[in-house]
C-alpha cells in the first residue's frame, strides 16, 4: 500500500511522507480481511498439491475481494481513495501474494533435497494406497518419503492401475521389524481396505514397541463428502461424518451469477457462434445438436453444441479450432440460463455411465452439472473415466463457494490461453502417469507426474 501511494501520488520514498499518507485504519482493514481469507480458503497453495495456476487464480481472486472490501470500507468511513492508487494496489497485490507463494514453494523444495525426509511404510492394498502415494507425493511440504508398501499375504491386488509385482514383500515375512529398522523408517501409515489380519496387530504392536509412529486411514469413502470429526468417550474414539450440503443462500447468489454470467458471455461470444453455426449449418447443414445427458438429482435434459464431431482425428481448419479451444460448448450457455446447467460444476454425462454409478459416485449428482470445473483444470476430459474424475468433483462440492467458483473459471481462462500458445495442448494426456522405481528396499512406489491441464 505504501508503494502504490508513492506510484500513485509521485511522492518521495521519504518515510515521513509517506506515512503522512497512509491511512492506517485501511492498512489494518486490509490486513484482518486477508488474514480471514488466508485461513478460510487454505491460501498458502499446498492445500490441494501445488499448482502454480491455482495459486495464481486464488492470488487474484483473493485481490479482488480484498480490493472490493477495501472500496467499501472508505464509503463507510468516507475517506476518499485516489483511483490511480487503488490501480496500482490491485495491480500489486496478486503480484507479491503469488512471489510469496512462490519464495514459500522454493524454500520448502530445498530443504526437501537437504534435510532427509521421514521415511514412511503404507500398509495395505487397493484404491486406498494408490491414492495415498499419489497424494504423498504432490505435498513436499510434508517432508515424507515412501519407502515401500507392506500388503497382507490375502489381499487382493491393487487392480490394474497399481500392482505391486514381485518386488512386494508381505507382512509374513519374517524379521519385518528388523527390515523396518534398517532402512530408517519412522512411521507406519495403516490404509488397509481388507478385513484385519493377526499379522497386522502383531506389526502395529511390534512397530509401537520399538518407537514407530502409527497412522491410520479411515476406511469410509464417506469421508470425501464429509467433515470428520473425532470424539472419544472414555478410551473409545468415534470419528464423527458430517455430510456437507450447499446453503440454500449459496445457492441463490450461484444462479444469480451463473445466468448473469452466461448472460455476459452469450453477448461476447454470439458473433462467433452465429459464424460458426453458419459455416457448419452450410457444410453439414446442421449446425447444432442435443445429447441426453443427466443433470442434478438423476434429471435428464438435452445439452446443446456445436455440431462436430470432436473424436475425429483429422479435422482440420475451423472445426479443428472450434474443438481445440472447446468453443463447441458455447451453446451450453443456453443449458446455464434455463437453469439446467452451471458455469461451474460436474461435467454432465451421458445416461449409460451414470446406469453404472456406485452409490459413492453418485454423490457428483446432488449439485448442478458444469461448463467446467475441478475435474476439468485438472486435465480430465469425456475419454477419462468417471472414477477418475468423482474424486475432484466430490472434493469441489465438500469445498464449494463463490471464491472457488472465481477461481476455477481464471484457471479455465489459464487453459485455453495455453492452447493459443502452444499447439500441442490439442492432444489430451493422461492427468496421472505412473513409474516404477527400482530403490526400495521394502516394496514398489508409484510416482505422479501432472499434466497441464485441460478444460472440457
Amino acid at each position: 500500500m505504501g508503494v502504490a501511494t508513492i506510484l500513485g501520488r509521485g511522492l518521495s520514498p521519504d518515510p515521513d511522507t509517506l506515512l503522512s499518507h497512509l491511512y492506517f485504519p485501511a492498512v489494518l482493514m486490509a490486513a484482518l480481511i486477508w488474514t480471514l481469507l488466508y485461513f478460510s480458503k487454505d491460501l498458502q497453495g499446498f492445500c490441494r498439491g501445488w499448482y502454480l495456476p491455482s495459486v495464481f487464480a486464488q492470488a487474484f481472486v483473493g485481490d479482488a475481494y480484498l480490493i472490493g472490501s477495501l472500496l467499501i470500507f472508505a464509503f463507510l468511513t468516507q475517506h476518499f481513495y485516489p483511483r490511480r492508487e487503488i490501480l496500482y494496489l490491485g495491480c500489486l497485490l496478486p503480484g507479491g501474494f503469488v512471489a510469496t507463494r512462490c519464495i514459500a514453494y522454493w524454500i520448502v523444495r530445498s530443504q526437501v533435497q537437504i534435510r532427509p525426509r521421514r521415511k514412511v511404510v503404507i500398509v495395505g492394498s487397493g484404491r486406498i494406497v494408490r491414492e495415498l502415494l499419489v497424494k504423498i507425493e504432490r505435498h513436499p511440504e510434508l517432508s515424507m518419503e515412501v519407502a515401500g508398501v507392506l500388503s497382507p499375504s490375502e489381499a487382493e491386488p491393487c487392480g490394474k492401475a497399481l500392482a505391486f509385482g514381485l518386488g512386494m514383500v508381505s507382512v509374513r515375512t519374517l524379521n519385518i521389524l528388523d527390515l523396518l529398522k534398517e532402512n530408517n523408517i519412522r512411521e507406519l501409515i495403516l490404509a488397509e481396505s481388507v478385513p484385519p489380519h493377526p499379522e497386522i496387530e502383531q506389526l502395529i504392536s511390534s512397530c509401537r514397541k520399538a518407537g514407530l509412529r502409527i497412522q491410520i486411514v479411515p476406511q469410509h469413502f464417506e469421508l470425501y463428502l464429509s467433515k470428520a470429526r473425532l470424539t472419544e468417550i472414555e478410551d473409545v474414539p468415534l470419528l464423527s461424518l458430517e455430510e456437507q450440503t450447499l446453503p440454500l443462500l449459496g445457492l441463490y447468489v450461484k444462479r444469480i451469477m451463473d445466468f448473469l454470467g452466461a448472460a455476459c458471455l452469450l453477448v461476447l461470444a454470439s458473433p462467433l457462434v452465429a459464424f460458426s453455426a453458419a459455416v457448419l449449418h452450410w457444410k453439414k447443414g446442421k449446425a447444432f445438436k442435443q445429447e441426453k445427458r443427466c443433470g442434478k438429482n438423476e434429471v435428464s435434459f438435452r445439452m446443446y453444441r456445436l455440431n462436430v464431431e470432436r473424436d475425429e482425428a483429422n479435422l482440420v481448419g475451423h472445426e479443428r479450432f472450434l474443438v481445440q479451444f472447446s468453443l463447441t460448448e458455447l451453446p451450453q450457455l443456453f443449458n446455464v440460463l434455463k437453469g439446467e446447467m452451471s458455469l461451474v460444476g460436474p461435467r454432465p454425462e451421458p445416461l449409460e455411465r451414470i446406469k453404472h454409478y456406485s452409490i459413492w459416485q453418485r454423490q457428483r449428482l446432488n449439485v448442478k452439472p458444469g461448463l467446467t470445473g475441478l475435474a476439468q483444470v485438472h486435465g480430465l476430459r469425456e475419454q477419462h473415466s468417471s472414477e477418475q474424475k468423482v474424486h475432484f468433483d466430490l472434493q469441489y462440492i465438500f469445498h464449494w463457494s463463490l471464491f472457488l467458483d472465481l477461481c476455477l473459471v481464471l484457471q479455465t481462462a489459464w487453459t485455453l490461453f495455453l492452447r493459443l500458445v502452444q499447439e500441442h495442448r490439442f492432444s489430451i494426456s493422461p492427468l496421472i502417469t505412473t513409474t516404477q522405481r527400482s530403490d526400495l528396499a521394502i516394496g514398489r512406489i508409484w510416482n505422479v507426474n501432472s499434466t497441464q491441464s485441460g478444460a472440457d
